[in-house]
């Protein structure tokens, strides 16, 4: 084989491969982000977060400068001088404060709907979504008992999108980017103990990221 067909063909065969790499940390990433916002930790996941997989996942997030100062900031919610118990509990509380409708100036509503339109729930983006989910027959898992446009359906279906290369996660990139920025700068300047502010950064690093690159007519590769 010529030497230049062969460096050609394996130049292709190297970004196929960084492509398949980028699609698959960006799945798991949207999938770790929609059960950030899905709910509280429990105590398993707390110790995960602590010691365990999970706070090598977090630190190898941290690795990436898109990321960094978001992760730091959910690490530092993790805070070392509370034990497992007390600290799943104060992170319950505060879900519960942010997310749960324990209503007070800092709730923030996760759903499209408080973010379009005049804020009211259930409206025009629930039933799209609604219509998205059956279209993609997607069903919403029985523990969470939320509407269809809940932050947390609409970062997994565009993960299960990506995964499977579907074409309609173009169009969810640019529906979630409509809404979900505004989403992530509120929970960041009200969240007091720092865990889903900090979620929301990375959130926010990843739509920026995105956004850019379909601008300049790419696809989807997690921020390098």
């Amino acid at each position: 084989m010529n030497e230049t067909l062969r460096f050609e063909a394996s130049s292709r065969e190297q970004l196929a491969q960084q492509f398949e790499d980028s699609r698959r940390n960006r799945v798991l990433c949207l999938e770790w982000l929609a059960s950030v916002f899905a709910a509280p930790p429990g105590y398993d996941t707390v110790v995960s977060y602590r010691s365990c997989e999970l706070a090598l996942w977090l630190d190898q997030l941290a690795l990436d400068p898109a990321f960094s100062a978001g992760i730091a900031r959910m690490q530092a919610a993790l805070d070392p001088a509370l034990d497992d118990d007390t600290l799943t509990a104060r992170l319950g509380i505060g879900f519960g404060r942010l997310f749960s409708g324990i209503r007070g100036r800092d709730c923030i509503p996760p759903y499209e709907s408080a973010f379009r339109g005049d804020g009211r729930l259930f409206q025009v983006p629930t039933a799209e979504m609604e219509a998205l989910l059956v279209v993609h027959n997607v069903v919403i898992a029985g523990g969470l008992a939320e509407p269809a446009d809940h932050l947390s359906v609409e970062l997994a279906l565009l993960a299960r999108l990506i995964a499977a290369d579907h074409p309609a996660a173009r169009d969810l990139q640019l529906r979630i980017a409509r809404w979900v920025p505004d989403f992530c700068d509120t929970c960041i300047a009200r969240d007091r103990l720092g865990f889903w502010a900090g979620a929301a950064m990375v959130l926010e690093a990843i739509i920026d990221h995105d956004a850019r690159l379909m601008q300049a007519g790419a696809r989807y590769f997690i921020p390098a």
